[in-house]
């Protein structure tokens, strides 16, 4: 090294023994980088093994957000044709009448199902208790009369009127009527459901256990599956509820309906099997499956590579039975017919062959949170398990993708500390972003082919490889910048030294002058308006009202500067130019006021209150941009016509306009040629010297054609 820095090193402290290695030296970074890569790899491997428990408990939530984005990701997937889920809507509730119908109006639609042709017949309801109704007291009010009268020995009349009450007993009661379609069709599927501790349900008797043991399927881990898998170890229960009995013997098959949510509620897996009192029962959507490709009970397997096999068909499960789902997309994305279509059409409903699933979709009923849908209906749930186990799809459980983490979280603990010193800061992250994105990828591509691989192990080795050597490399940068200082100390000024480093310059703020529109919307009498109704409808009525609006607002190219109470501030021609900002802000001003008046028509009719909202536009020079204190900006706009704006709302409860809007001078003249409206005077706004001219928006015109020329 020349100079005399070179001669500065070169030096010998007394004693002859060499110089002490400057930070930095060869040997100490190839230890530290070594002690990185282990670190990381332990972090990495740790995630993947979630020892300890804790680790999984941490993970999980994040692993499941990343198996959602996945889902999203990929999109809609193609359900199959031949699902139909007939939905108990609210046209339906509307039409027929509120829940609980008469078991006859479900006796007609089997029936009329039946009659289309469908294969299988799924009721996703629980009939548990007798169907209550006011034909059967009376009908059994007036036999148990007729008996205490004595009445049937005295025949003649008497025995007349026992038959007329015989008749009148057999019409009324709906469930006989029901099992009695059921047993006819003799392709329903009814569910039942299991009970877990802490809940308890009523004990068996040996009727309620020999229904139940018609559903058992303890063929379905073969030998070999048990000598290479082991037993299969589902979930136990301690007590279960089932169908009537009349109702249970007349279906087909029957099934567990139970559905064990994720720790944030969303339902990503279903159990296959349950284990109550060491029987294994089946799923109500496996046994719909076996109906709809006609498989007997027989042909359910449980095969050795953790796959279960229904006829020809494999699905993939892990230890405890569990499939992981793979849906097709959000609530709707299954073919629907509502059920008052299928009852009052006058021909048979379209299902020839199909497997239908019968079920709410009146969201007030039975939801479920999905990857997709925070509220998909229930129905729809199981009929993504039943559209997997008839195509064989789901997801291979990351059970079985364990070694390929375990390469990859030690393939990407090393790579860091090996390329940064050779790469370098800035092109070491480049490469560091671009593994981590091809991580994300080859999880994704994953996932597409039926795989869930955990990515927040091989990430967090990445990121800690990259961060671990990074942050050495900048220790021993500053310790070798302290100490080639201090050397040159020895030789320069200190103020020389002191001009090697330079401080970032500070973050700077501020604003342009732009010529634009802003717009201020305010909802009337809302103070008194939420004081006579409880907060959680006023929040609601709010979500409703400022959603619709905010949507009109982004629709003409406006841009939400905030909320201000029920208010609303946009602006128009910020931070993109408009050149038709004042047009676009009176185009969103006019589809705003019609916009309510559709939600108040669907307020009224829901017997709730409406409201009133005045709007006020003024188009003039402003300033926008970062604005604020230095502390905390924000992007947002300021000036005279910002103000002015405001003022014209308020200004709408004087003056009486058709659509409650209000326009500047300044706004007319940039839209005159394209807007009907009407002068209103002039008037001096609150904190103004100078009065203005104001007008009333009352619509937009289409532009004039161009005339033709010869």
């Amino acid at each position: 090294m020349a100079g005399p820095l070179g001669r500065l090193l070169a030096q010998k402290p007394i004693g002859g023994a060499s110089q002490p290695p400057a930070p930095g030296h060869p040997r100490r970074g190839q230890i530290v980088r070594a002690t990185v890569a282990c670190l990381a790899a332990l972090v990495g491997l740790l995630g993947v093994l979630r020892q300890p428990p804790v680790i999984g408990t941490l993970l999980e939530p994040l692993e499941l957000a990343i198996m959602d984005w996945h889902a999203k990701v990929r999109g809609h997937l193609p359900p199959p044709p031949n699902i139909t889920i007939v939905g108990i809507d609210e046209p339906s509730l509307t039409q027929i009448g509120r829940w609980p119908w008469p078991r006859t109006r479900t006796a007609e639609l089997i029936a009329r199902l039946s009659e289309g042709g469908a294969r299988v017949i799924y009721l996703d309801i629980l009939f548990n208790e007798p169907d209550q109704n006011s034909s059967l007291t009376l009908a059994r009010t007036l036999a148990e009369r007729y008996r205490q009268l004595g009445l049937p020995r005295a025949g003649g009349r008497a025995e007349a009127f026992a038959r007329t009450l015989e008749e009148a007993l057999t019409d009324a009661d709906t469930d006989q009527i029901l099992a009695e379609v059921m047993a006819e069709s003799g392709r329903v599927v009814l569910p039942y459901t299991f009970v877990f501790p802490p809940q308890s349900a009523p004990p068996l008797d040996d009727d309620a256990r020999r229904r139940l043991n018609r559903s058992e399927v303890n063929t379905f881990v073969d030998e070999e599956a048990m000598k290479a898998i082991g037993v299969l170890t589902p979930v136990p229960a301690s007590g279960v509820l089932l169908p009537l009995p009349r109702l249970h013997d007349a279906a087909r098959a029957s099934g567990h309906t139970n559905v064990v949510p994720d720790r944030d509620g969303a339902v990503r897996r279903t159990h296959l099997v349950m284990d109550f009192k060491g029987r294994y029962y089946p799923s109500v959507m496996l046994e719909t499956a076996r109906l709809a490709l006609g498989v007997p009970r027989t042909g359910v397997r449980r095969t050795a590579e953790q796959r279960l096999r229904i006829g020809t068909r494999d699905v993939l499960t892990d230890e405890k039975g569990v499939l992981q789902l793979v849906y097709y997309g959000p609530g709707g994305t299954f073919q629907h017919l509502s059920a008052v279509d299928v009852l009052t059409s006058p021909t048979p409903p379209p299902v020839e062959g199909h497997a239908v699933l019968v079920g709410f979709t009146a969201l007030a009923f039975d939801v479920r949170a999905t990857p997709f849908d925070p509220v998909m209906p229930g129905v729809e749930m199981h009929a993504t398990a039943l559209g997997n186990f008839l195509e064989g799809r789901g997801l291979l459980h990351r059970v079985d993708m364990i070694f390929a983490e375990m390469v990859a979280v030690l393939l990407l603990a090393a790579s860091m500390p090996l390329t940064l010193p050779r790469l370098g800061g800035v092109r070491g992250s480049i490469l560091a972003v671009a593994l981590a994105l091809s991580v994300v990828a080859a999880g994704h591509l994953a996932f597409r082919w039926g795989a869930v691989v955990a990515l927040l192990p091989p990430l967090a080795a990445l990121a800690i490889g990259h961060v671990g050597t990074v942050t050495y490399q900048m220790l021993t940068e500053q310790r070798e910048r302290r100490w080639i200082k201090r050397a040159f100390q020895q030789y320069v000024p200190p103020e020389v030294v002191d001009t090697v480093a330079e401080n970032p310059a500070a973050l700077a703020f501020g604003g342009e002058r732009r010529l634009m529109t802003v717009m201020f919307s305010d909802i009337r009498s809302y103070t008194t308006f939420a004081e006579r109704h409880p907060p959680e409808e006023v929040v609601a009525v709010l979500h409703d009202y400022l959603t619709a609006m905010v949507e009109v607002v982004f629709r003409h190219r406006g841009t939400l500067d905030k909320f201000i109470g029920d208010a609303i501030m946009a602006l128009f021609g910020a931070p993109l130019a408009d050149p038709e900002h004042a047009l676009n802000a009176c185009r969103a001003a006019l589809e705003m006021s019609r916009t309510l008046e559709r939600l108040n028509a669907e307020w009224q009719a829901a017997g709730r209150e409406t409201l009133s909202a005045g709007i006020g536009i003024s188009t003039g020079d402003m300033v926008v941009g970062n604005l604020g204190s230095s502390q905390r900006f924000t992007y947002t706009v300021t000036g005279d016509h910002v103000n002015l704006a405001a003022r014209l709302e308020g200004l709408t409860k004087e003056h009486a306009t058709r659509h409650n809007i209000i326009i500047s001078a300044g706004t007319y003249a940039a839209v005159r040629e394209r807007v009907t409206a009407r002068p209103l005077g002039t008037v001096t706004v609150k904190g103004k010297l100078q009065a203005v001219e104001i007008y009333e928006l009352i619509d937009v015109v289409a532009p004039a054609a161009p005339e033709a020329h010869p």
